[in-house]
């Protein structure tokens, strides 16, 4: 979409939002908005809805994208005021960042990728460099910021191996009752989507691990310790997996913990 087209829907959203003049001028310009010159998140955006704010940030968590705004504010608006931590993994220009950030008042937002984001960290969002399919440098992200997470979100490379290894290594480091989300498991599925590490016979896939476990509550990995799998096994409360018919396939899998 043409930049005038972008700014233009977005002075549309503005008006019919009513936002403060504050906010409208951080709004009329997506680059300021998304980029790394925005210096601070106008105050206004802090009382707005999570799919509001989805809409004002242009993430693809929105309606109009991927819609898992729709099961995020369900899951999101009870706890909304009792979160503390959240983690996102993938910040790509910082977009679902700067969203939890206004909408989790009470919380630390914290975010990992393989690529530094100073733009983000000016903002109060904590990141840190790793490689989400790896362990040892997912351990020094919890030795430098500990565990304790009410939410992690993985919206990483969406690789079979990245989803896996993720959801194993740092589920234990959600708190009781915690929610652990995978974004994009449509990867899974080659027929749409390719070059995300999918065997030849679909066999190591996220989405056939999720309806393995559904079916025999039992989790099987090739990318797992026996260690992680026995703690999901036993620390698992219930699995929500959402197919959006759309043309992006869109899928999503919620993983609640044990109180």
């Amino acid at each position: 979409m043409a930049l005038k087209s972008i700014v233009l829907a977005v002075f549309a959203l503005t008006l019919s939002m009513n936002l403060t003049a504050q906010d409208a001028k951080y709004l009329r310009n997506c680059q300021e908005l998304r980029g790394a010159d925005l210096k601070e998140l106008p105050d206004s955006l802090f009382d707005k809805s999570l799919i509001e704010l989805a809409q004002i940030f242009n993430t693809d968590k929105q309606a109009s994208w991927h819609n898992f705004i729709d099961t995020y504010n369900r899951n999101f608006a009870p706890i909304q005021d009792s979160v503390t931590k959240i983690l996102e993994i993938g910040i790509f220009n910082g977009a679902s960042h700067k969203m939890w950030k206004c909408f989790f008042q009470n919380a630390e937002v914290y975010g990992i990728d393989i690529k530094q984001k100073p733009w983000v960290e000016k903002l109060g969002i904590h990141t840190y460099i790793a490689n989400q399919a790896n362990r040892e440098q997912l351990q020094g992200f919890i030795d430098k910021h500990k565990g304790g997470f009410d939410i992690i979100v993985d919206d990483g490379g969406h690789w079979m191996n990245h989803q896996q290894v993720s959801l194993g290594f740092l589920f234990k480091h959600l708190k009781p009752g915690g929610l652990f989300i995978i974004e994009d498991v449509h990867t899974s599925i080659p027929k749409f989507y390719e070059g995300f590490g999918v065997d030849a016979v679909q066999s190591n896939t996220t989405l056939k691990m999720i309806n393995d476990y559904i079916t025999t509550e039992k989790i099987v990995s090739e990318y797992l310790l026996p260690e992680e799998i026995k703690y999901l096994e036993q620390n698992i409360e219930y699995v929500e997996l959402m197919k959006r018919k759309n043309g992006l396939h869109s899928t999503l899998c919620v993983f609640r913990k044990k109180k």
